[in-house]
């Protein structure tokens, strides 16, 4: 799949009254689908995320309306094939850019839903990452995620593209980091913030260079993004 990332100046994201009509038809569904990956995987946690209708970007700024639901609807629509396609998974993304020209993507560890997969730093986004006059924070979760999973703080970077991805049901909204380092050091860093027992969402972190290194575990957003941001564009 090849997809092209959209630059954006703006983000107009808010949350709405009412509850996902696909949580509220398939509840029993639901229900036994997460007890199945609860008796499987003890470690994975189910509470309030957000879901996205109608998001789109016009004259560069991308906007959407959020409802609330709960972590395991957001799972069996994403494991049983994004039925619902009235609604997008739309979530932050901190792009670590290297002095070198290099991406710091995330291994996710084997207790998590995603084991194994590659891709930036970035979470669902929660009622936590709403403020009090409906507004969804997308960059400041992205720049929470980014310090809770990697070690590294925004603010230690120069602040660069704001992206969106497209990628089918899932939406990335990419704000781009450009780190003085290169990828070497800036990754040392992480592994050792990563051994430090901050954070275990990853087992590591990988150094993209080059279109040899995508494959399966790389979702395509984030080839995508790659691809838009490093020199091999092939």
């Amino acid at each position: 799949m090849s997809l092209t990332p959209v630059a954006i100046t703006a983000l107009d994201l808010r949350l709405h009254s009412g509850s996902w009509s696909f949580a509220e038809a398939e509840k029993l569904r639901i229900t036994e689908h997460w007890r199945k990956l609860a008796d499987a995987n003890p470690r994975i946690w189910n509470g309030d995320v957000l879901i996205c209708a109608g998001a789109k970007v016009a004259d560069t700024v991308l906007t959407g309306r959020f409802i609330k639901t709960d972590y395991a609807s957001f799972v069996a629509w994403r494991d049983w094939g994004w039925p619902d396609k009235s609604v997008s998974n739309v979530f932050g993304s901190a792009i670590v850019h290297t002095a070198d020209n290099a991406l710091l993507y995330g291994r996710m560890a084997s207790h998590t839903l995603n084991a194994g997969k590659i891709y930036p730093p970035g979470g669902s986004l929660e009622m936590k990452d709403v403020s009090v006059d409906g507004r969804v924070d997308v960059m400041g979760s992205l720049i929470r995620e980014l310090a809770e999973e990697t070690g590294l703080k925004a603010a230690d970077a120069e602040r660069a593209e704001l992206l969106a991805v497209f990628d089918g049901p899932r939406l990335s909204v990419a704000q781009v980091f450009r780190f003085a380092q290169p990828a070497d050091m800036l990754a040392e860093a992480v592994r050792h913030y990563l051994r430090s027992g901050h954070e275990d969402e990853l087992s590591d972190i990988e150094i993209v260079r080059a279109s040899s290194q995508f494959d399966s575990t790389m979702p395509a957003y984030a080839v995508a993004i790659a691809r838009y941001l490093t020199a091999d564009r092939a």
